[in-house]
């Protein structure tokens, strides 16, 4: 099995593969950018089997019901995650040395989400970046916090 033939087994049960593409511009003090994709069941599916999390809060309906969240949710991870797709698209060769996050909401299974980040911190003499992050899954924040960057 190559990357293809995964890539049409993910696609054809629901999957959205994003192309990668560099976001442009410097990157300075203030620069912003933003990423977003629909978490699907086999997103679940798959993380639990590449994790080993198989949390019944990620897989059980019936069990999940029971908890504050009142169903399945997708890992945390999961969702941040997709911050690392969003870092990676960032100018240059982005290699991530520190993280730090709080999660606010649960993800939901179908839902979009979105990574919105801001160089808080730049020094570009140091190649390194503080980055400013929040995800949101239909406009509710469920997951802040920071990236620190190094850059080549």
């Amino acid at each position: 099995m190559d990357i293809k033939d995964i890539k049409d087994m993910y696609t054809s049960t629901g999957g959205e593969i994003k192309e990668f593409e560099k976001f442009e511009g410097k990157l300075e003090k203030g620069y912003n950018f933003s990423y977003e994709k629909r978490v699907t069941e086999i997103d679940v599916q798959l993380f639990g089997l590449i994790s080993g999390d198989f949390s019944p809060i990620h897989f059980d309906e019936s069990i999940a019901l029971k908890t504050k969240f009142k169903g399945r949710v997708v890992h945390g991870m999961l969702t941040t995650s997709l911050i690392s797709a969003a870092l990676a698209r960032l100018p240059g060769l982005v290699v991530i040395i520190e993280t730090h996050f709080v999660y606010t909401a649960p993800v939901r299974i179908g839902d979009k989400v979105e990574v919105k980040g801001v160089v808080e911190e730049a020094e570009p003499e140091r190649k390194r970046y503080k980055i400013n992050l929040v995800c949101l899954a239909n406009n509710r924040k469920v997951v802040e916090g920071w990236a620190k960057i190094l850059i080549w």
